[in-house]
C-alpha cells in the first residue's frame, strides 16, 4: 500500500520538500558548516510548504479513491 502512496508525484513533492527542509534545520542547529548559513525563515517557509503539499496530497488521494469507489457501485 504504501509503494502506492509514493507513485503520486504531489504526495512525493511534499515528501522531498519535508524531508530537505529538516535536513536543513538539523544542519543548522548543529552547527554544520555549509548548512549554518541558511536563513531559518527559508527552512520554516520549506518545512511549512511541504506539510501543506503532503496535506492536499493525502485529501487528494483519499477523495480519487472515495469517488472511484463510488463508480463501482454505481
Amino acid at each position: 500500500m504504501l509503494k502506492k502512496i509514493w507513485r503520486h508525484p504531489v504526495i512525493l513533492m511534499g515528501s522531498i520538500m519535508f524531508v530537505s527542509a529538516l535536513l536543513f534545520l538539523f544542519g543548522y542547529l548543529l552547527h554544520i558548516p555549509y548548512l549554518k548559513e541558511t536563513e531559518l525563515g527559508w527552512i520554516f517557509t520549506t518545512l511549512i510548504g511541504g506539510v501543506l503539499v503532503l496535506i492536499f496530497g493525502f485529501v487528494w488521494r483519499w477523495k480519487d479513491r472515495v469517488n472511484a469507489k463510488k463508480r463501482l457501485r454505481d
